[in-house]
């Protein structure tokens, strides 16, 4: 009687366990368990024939070998797909870590000409105007405070030995961020920038320069390939209660991309995250409620002045 035959509740429930098990079962306990399942989904033969009777499996031979020898590869496969995932994700951070490396060779260059400039002029005002002398003097203590709580931030995440390699030549980040823009910027997506008054990138450290205008780079790629759809394209840098603001938000309508639910995307948020972390920010994205997608992120401007997490 149909009803007293497990049929499809017990084959699907056991191909299901079948398929989880290779692909998160530990590798001492695939074969362990995964034999034992397979036995089990081929003796349901013997007690769901109604799943025989139906027309499109009638004519197809060793049906209950076929379907879980399937199971186990979907298994294998999506396994697979997680330890290249992994492994990528581990790539990503160590190549973001080598790019935090360099960054420490332009950081030590940056404090230490601003402190060697400060003291030439020192030197030569002190006679004339003590009082210029010892705000330089003062400037110079403060700098160097600075430039040891930048260092001491980056070594802290830096899991490597590599030698920096030569700076090379810097461009002002309003004029890079700027440049991003206007190459994103198409007929058919549009691309605006709107930078608010009170946002002064001049008097920036490296380490927040280099990490707004990844922001906007990773903002606008992310647009480019998960909202196909979006016709505009807003980037906002904004300042406020101390903290510098970049917002960029689209107006498209699906954010995947018909991307399978077991290969997510996001390797470049990961490197980003790390960096606003390292500066004491905090990085979201997410679907706006008036719809499409915004990334945003906040961070102090007097972030070396805040100890460490």
């Amino acid at each position: 009687m149909l009803q007293r035959t497990p049929g499809w509740a017990e084959l699907c429930g056991l191909l299901a366990l079948l398929c989880l098990t290779c692909r998160y079962a530990r590798p001492s306990l695939v074969m362990v368990c995964s034999v034992p399942l397979f036995v089990a989904a081929m003796r349901t033969q013997e007690r769901a024939p109604v799943v025989l009777d139906l027309p499109v499996f009638r004519d197809v031979d060793g049906l209950f070998v076929l379907l879980p020898m399937a199971f186990v590869l979907l298994g294998g496969y999506l396994r697979g797909e997680d330890g290249r995932r992994r492994a990528a994700a581990r790539d990503v951070r160590r190549a973001e870590r080598l790019d935090l490396a360099r960054d420490l060779h332009d950081h030590v260059a940056h404090y230490v000409t601003a402190i060697v400039v400060q003291a030439q002029a020192g030197e030569h005002i002190v006679d004339k105007d003590p009082a210029t002398a010892r705000r330089l003097f003062s400037n110079i203590e403060q700098t160097g405070q600075d430039g040891l709580v930048a260092m001491q931030r980056m070594v802290r995440l830096l899991r490597t030995s590599e030698t920096a390699t030569a700076q090379a030549a810097v461009t002002p980040v309003m004029t890079s961020i700027k440049e991003i823009v206007r190459r994103a910027d198409s007929a058919g997506q549009r691309v605006s920038l709107e930078i608010v008054e009170g946002v002064k990138a001049d008097d920036w450290p490296p380490q927040l320069a280099k990490t707004a205008k990844r922001l906007v780079q990773e903002g606008l790629t992310n647009v480019r390939k998960h909202a196909r759809t979006a016709s505009a394209v807003h980037v906002r840098m904004e300042v406020e209660a101390g903290r510098l603001g970049i917002h960029v938000r689209d107006n498209g309508t699906s954010q995947h991309h018909g991307r399978p639910w077991f290969l997510p995307s996001g390797f470049g948020m990961i490197g980003l995250r790390e960096r606003v972390d390292e500066l004491g920010g905090e990085l979201s994205s997410g679907p706006m409620p008036e719809g499409g997608w915004e990334l945003s992120a906040s961070i102090p401007l007097n972030w070396a002045d805040r100890k460490p997490r």
